[in-house]
């Protein structure tokens, strides 16, 4: 695998989740739900866990956070 996909797995087994503000910030990676795609369509366990927050203008939003379950090969990812 190359390119961002095993920076984002990276991202995940280390931090326990992504969001896309956390793909941007961190691994200036823009189109991350089209990167999550591609990871499950490769046979990894992604969970979508829906969160509500406030956007900068204080107004509530929901946004995706993406988890780690397992990887192709059937090993548990490992989180925190």
């Amino acid at each position: 695998m190359k390119g961002s996909k095993p920076r984002i797995i990276q991202y995940m087994k280390e931090h326990g989740s992504i969001s896309s503000q956390d793909a941007f910030r961190d691994l200036g990676i823009t189109r991350l739900s089209a990167r999550i795609k591609e990871l499950r369509d490769m046979g990894y366990d992604i969970s979508t866990i829906m969160v509500d927050g406030k956007n900068r203008y204080g107004e509530d939003v929901r946004f995706g956070v993406y988890v780690l379950k397992g990887e192709p090969d059937g090993n548990e990812s490992v989180s925190n």
